[in-house]
């Protein structure tokens, strides 16, 4: 008993201890980040637009975002900031053969600037140059390639969504072959058996009906066959009517074969060149990464290394680089913002994305190494983003509709059809069936007033 009163006290006591020490730690940490920075002017350093002033940069929604919650950071945290693009190239930078980095990187290692915040994914080459911030967002990379032409579709895509309207219309189609020939040897006489309308004659009347709408004249003059007939061209006529109109929607559907429709197809398919903007966070990823299918595409690009571009981002319309077989990798947000200025420039669709989206990673902010304002700026981003502020700058940068998506605009055709159901021609077979009865009862009358007349 002893035991367990003393094993309880101790515990209670390391509780308090651990309590304390982290209110003393947190309220220390209040402290420096709220007063850490006021009042301070930062050099900072970016290479996207509209935080760098360059006419010939064009706006991504990536630099849309940064700028939003960079305005954000210095309202909260009470600092200005100007920005100082690197000299040399708008991108984060490579390593060279002396072991110094070009672009932000290359600011960051010579702390020439207190931030980079042009949002990267963290690589290992970078850790001896640089520190990473909180993670800020999550991103996908892309596959951008030209807009592809549409094809001719030559498979027969069925117009009825069931089975159960092709056995209600063959049930109907038997039915009233056999109705009409029922009728036809009921009302006809004994020496007129061996005429001409036989059952295959009705197999071949009612085919003519459903394939050429075309028909023999029926020199009966039975009443109930006449009305059979009758209230079938009706109910042809309505079901082949939908028929027409739902395939004829469902062959107008858009039919597009784009070059490629995932990273595997790219790294497989020697027709198409792949491109990479040198110094960018995916030119570092792939270029260093041992999947297998990503070291094809970086021993492609060993052998072509005119292939990793540096204009990506300083061309008017990037459908100028992608064109043909081509095919650029970029973040998928950086991607749509793309394409959606290449739409406004041409009024029409030259480049779109490949269906499947890669390398999902976090994207962070970075400082010089040993930087001390990084607890700071951390303590501030994890707010943000409790807060809801990071998901409201997504929301406020992010491109409003990508109108050259393949998989939206085939969805938005497929919307439109409706293809056959039951209920669809529910009405057709109704009159069929109400037709038949009623002939079937004309028949029926028909025969007493035969016997009568008879009698």
């Amino acid at each position: 008993m002893l035991n367990k009163t003393s094993n309880f006290v101790c515990w209670l006591v390391a509780l308090l201890l651990v309590n304390f020490f982290t209110k003393v730690v947190s309220i220390d940490d209040r402290k420096v980040n709220k007063h850490q920075l006021e009042n301070h002017h930062l050099r900072l350093s970016s290479s996207r637009s509209p935080l760098v002033k360059d006419k010939e940069l064009t706006t991504v929604s990536m630099g849309i975002f940064e700028e939003i919650i960079l305005n954000i950071l210095a309202d909260k945290m009470k600092f200005t900031y100007e920005i100082i693009p690197p000299s040399d190239i708008l991108t984060l930078g490579y390593l060279q053969a002396n072991g110094s980095w070009t672009g932000t990187t290359g600011q960051l290692q010579r702390k020439e600037v207190d931030m980079c915040v042009t949002t990267s994914a963290p690589a290992s080459s970078k850790t001896p140059v640089q520190d990473i911030s909180y993670p800020v967002v999550y991103v996908d990379s892309a596959i951008v390639i030209p807009f592809p032409k549409e094809k001719t579709k030559w498979i027969v895509t069925s117009t009825f969504k069931n089975n159960e309207v092709w056995l209600a219309t063959g049930s109907f189609f038997i039915f009233m072959i056999l109705s009409a020939w029922i009728i036809h040897r009921i009302t006809i006489s004994k020496s007129d058996r061996n005429s001409q309308n036989t059952l295959p004659f009705w197999i071949f009347y009612f085919v003519c009906i459903w394939t050429l709408s075309q028909g023999d004249t029926l020199r009966n003059r039975s009443t109930p066959i006449r009305l059979v007939c009758i209230v079938s061209f009706f109910g042809i006529f309505i079901i082949m009517n939908y028929f027409t109109a739902s395939y004829t929607s469902i062959l107008s559907i858009p039919n597009f074969k784009t070059t490629v429709s995932s990273i595997e197809d790219l790294a497989n398919n020697k027709a198409v060149i792949p491109l990479l903007v040198k110094g960018s966070s995916s030119d570092e990823f792939i270029m260093a990464s041992t999947n297998p299918t990503l070291k094809k595409i970086a021993d492609n690009m060993r052998k072509h290394p005119e292939r990793r571009i540096l204009n990506a981002f300083t061309v008017d319309d990037i459908s100028t680089i992608v064109k043909e077989e081509a095919a650029l990798i970029l973040v998928k947000s950086t991607a749509e913002s793309f394409i959606d200025h290449s739409y406004k420039i041409n009024n029409d669709c030259k480049v779109t994305l490949a269906e499947k989206t890669f390398f999902s990673r976090p994207q962070t902010f970075s400082y010089p190494k040993n930087s001390p304002i990084v607890k700071s700026v951390d303590y501030n981003l994890l707010l943000m983003q409790q807060a809801g502020l990071i998901q409201y700058a997504e929301k406020r940068s992010a491109v409003p509709y990508n109108r050259c998506s393949i998989s939206e605009a085939t969805k938005i055709a497929a919307n439109k059809v409706v293809p056959l159901q039951l209920k669809d021609v529910a009405g057709a077979f109704a009159i069929l069936a109400l037709g038949f009865i009623l002939s079937f009862i004309l028949l029926f009358v028909e025969c007493i007033f035969k016997k009568m007349n008879t009698k």
